[in-house]
């Protein structure tokens, strides 16, 4: 069912936005290295930096293909580099109801230089541009303060606590506009 194609191009002030292909599970495996949150994104038993970076990019291929959104590579425009994925996920049955979620994850080199905030403000502007919903979401486990933070300078307000694939989460939210 697809519910949106992105509209590119997508840029911030440091980033620029793409579609994830086969070409970035090599530099993807960087975010698989000496990572200690790697839980934080659900993978708690990690295979090889490899597999890992695989299966990833093949996640988001997919999710291309069914919703026409999905994680979108980050690349810093100085270096041409990929850094980061950040997009937007369909998420159902959400304590009942179903949301577009932003999400965001940041090689870990690239840690403590405020691109996930960049790429988090700048894809709930693009949400709100587009018009998609009246309101978004990003699921946050309860341990992982950096993230919250993200959300929080995104204007996101910590929401409920739940259950999300066995993890303990916040479910983060904005209202967006008047529809």
């Amino acid at each position: 069912m697809l519910i949106h194609e992105y509209q590119l191009p997508i840029e911030s002030e440091r980033l620029y936005y793409r579609p994830i292909t086969k070409d970035d599970t090599k530099p993807w495996e960087a975010f698989f290295i000496d990572n200690p949150h790697l839980h934080f994104v659900g993978i708690d038993d990690p295979k090889s930096p490899e597999e890992e970076a695989i299966i990833w990019t093949e996640r988001q291929m997919k999710r291309y293909e069914e919703t026409g959104i999905g994680m979108l590579a980050t690349i810093e425009k100085s270096t041409d580099q990929l850094i980061g994925n950040v997009g937007l996920i369909l998420r159902e049955n959400i304590m009942g109801e179903d949301y577009f979620e932003i999400g965001y994850s940041v090689i870990p080199s690239r840690w403590g230089t405020g691109y996930a905030s960049e790429m988090a403000m700048r894809f709930r502007a693009y949400f709100e541009e587009q018009g998609l919903d009246e309101r978004v979401i990003s699921i946050i486990s309860i341990d992982n303060v950096g993230s919250q933070k993200v959300a929080e300078k995104n204007g996101m307000k910590r929401g409920p606590q739940f259950d999300f694939n066995g993890s303990q989460c916040y479910k983060y939210f904005a209202q967006i506009g008047n529809r």
